[in-house]
């Protein structure tokens, strides 16, 4: 009985590890389409290159992409429109946009 019940909690642990890695680290950068930010400020292009450092080409991706976002997030956006990522390589756009105010 134990065991069943140390291997249930392990097997939630993990698969609450797991999902945690596909949460949204960036709530405040949205990532759109070119025509809908077209009456935003463009703050510049980001680009970024792999690292050959990590274990698998998956990780070396997705530590890119972030970078690519974190320097977005230090230009000021809060949108962003990828032009390109491969594995080895990816660009975004990087644009501020004013919220809507409502009309009273």
């Amino acid at each position: 009985m134990k065991s069943t019940l140390v291997i249930a909690l392990l097997s939630a642990m993990v698969w609450l590890t797991g999902c945690a890695q596909f949460q949204n680290a960036y709530p405040e950068l949205i990532e759109t389409q070119a025509s809908l930010v077209q009456g935003c400020q463009q703050l510049g292009m980001v680009s970024e290159t792999a690292n050959a450092d990590h274990l698998s080409a998956y990780m070396a991706r997705k530590a890119m992409e972030n970078r690519a976002r974190e320097r977005a997030l230090q230009m000021g956006a809060t949108h962003i429109v990828w032009l390109h990522s491969t594995d080895t390589s990816a660009a975004l756009q990087a644009h501020r946009c004013e919220e809507k105010k409502a009309e009273d």
